[in-house]
């Protein structure tokens, strides 16, 4: 892999993060490629609430920088008064991808299309140039309040998807079986003035046609004008209504399904303009061939890196790290196993106990194991992926072998409730 160039100091920004999956992990890989890390937040204090991801802040950020980072005015004037001028501007948090990406046009420095990166964050503005372009999409319509859901569902059927078009992690995300259930949920999203993070949205939500089939996700990355397909990755997720994230596998089981899935995202990044670094697609596999749920320009969340990496050896973080600083990604795969990730999922109740992490010491494909829950929490069965209590990673010699091994772990990480 090449790093950057230059033996001066090299400083590479980071606006927001999350507060698990990549988030750190970014920081840590930056640090170890020589870079100096400026963190650039609006609130320090929220990452407070988690431990590991407050003292890996204090551990790795050299500089913190403080300003309104829903501005990208604000951020540039920032960076610029900053002691170190950066080399790259990046974010592995979804909702801050335009945001970067505008300020590393300004700047002058490597980074996505920030035209490319608007359509991406926004699900409907990516659904209608995807459709215009050709690239299969859901039958969609965006509703702005519960009084277009009618005529919305005269195009759409029962059951239907409404999601909010600008969330990430399910937040939000319902199938809706009857009339009533989507003039509920459109009333809702329509009904708050920002998203999670508090950014302002238009009002309204994106209500479409409910998908069939399995889900998959297409992990790409995008340089000099060459997308690569670094794999696919099946998705298990939880019962509806939601649809939560409960594991992830990778590469496919699915060899012909995958070749179209990753025909289908290539198709969906050239839609959107899509320049540079890295992408996770989103897809459903149905009776009618894979068809579009969404583009995210960036890595994928829930540790997906992590998987690519131990199956391919490819490590598509630390990448994305390198080529935002002004180096070349190094893409090609050292190996070819699998791994797989599976979360925990609490239920409506009071934790009692949680066991032992030394029943993992039975399972040698286990490479990662985190537990959130703790005797006296309030949990419920998750709505979206922020309500998971933890996860297991495996690494085998197939994917096969990988996704049983971190079945059966997963059987013996259920945490303890009060009756």
């Amino acid at each position: 892999m090449s790093a950057p160039a230059g033996s001066a100091v090299r400083a590479l920004a980071f606006v927001e993060s999350n507060l698990t999956g990549t988030g750190m992990q970014a920081l840590r890989l930056a640090r170890s490629l020589g870079l100096r890390t400026l963190f650039v937040t609006s609130d320090l204090d929220r990452y407070c609430v988690d431990p590991d991801t407050a003292r890996a802040i204090r551990e790795n950020a050299d500089e913190i920088l403080q300003c309104d980072t829903h501005s990208v005015e604000a951020i540039e004037k920032t960076l610029r008064a900053g002691a170190t001028p950066p080399a790259g501007v990046m974010t592995v948090m979804e909702y801050y991808v335009p945001t970067a990406a505008a300020v590393a046009h300004r700047m002058g420095l490597p980074g996505l299309a920030p035209a490319a990166a608007e359509l991406a964050r926004d699900k409907l503005r990516t659904r209608v140039r995807c459709a215009e372009r050709g690239v299969p999409v859901p039958a969609f319509r965006f509703v702005r309040d519960a009084a277009e859901v009618d005529a919305a569902l005269a195009e759409t059927g029962l059951p239907c998807v409404v999601k909010p078009i600008d969330e990430s992690a399910s937040i939000g995300v319902a199938l809706c079986r009857t009339r009533e259930e989507a003039v509920e949920r459109v009333a809702d999203i329509a009904g708050r003035p920002t998203n999670s993070k508090g950014q302002p949205r238009v009002p309204g939500a994106l209500l479409e046609e409910c998908l069939f089939g399995h889900e998959v996700s297409i992990e790409t990355f995008t340089f000099e004008g060459r997308t690569s397909v670094l794999g696919v990755t099946d998705k298990l997720l939880g019962p509806t209504p939601h649809f939560v994230e409960l594991g992830h596998t990778f590469p496919s089981a699915l060899a012909d399904e995958a070749t179209a899935a990753a025909e289908l995202a290539v198709a969906a990044l050239d839609a959107l303009g899509f320049d540079f670094g890295p992408a996770h697609v989103e897809a459903k596999l149905t009776p009618r061939g894979p068809v579009l749920i969404e583009v995210n320009a960036r890595t994928g969340g829930d540790f997906i890196p992590d998987l690519v990496h131990h199956a391919t050896g490819v490590e598509l973080l630390r990448q994305s790290v390198v080529t935002h600083s002004g180096g070349r990604p190094d893409l090609t795969p050292t190996r070819a196993e699998g791994a797989a990730i599976r979360f925990i999922a609490g239920r409506s109740g009071t934790v009692t106990g949680v066991p032992d992490p030394g029943v993992l010491d039975g399972f040698p494909s286990v490479v990662a194991f985190r537990m959130k829950a703790e005797p006296g929490m309030r949990t419920t069965w998750p709505s979206h992926s922020h309500e998971r209590l933890g996860h297991v990673m495996t690494r085998a010699a197939t994917p096969a072998r990988a996704a049983v091994e971190a079945d059966a772990a997963l059987a013996h990480l259920a945490p303890v409730y009060r009756d």
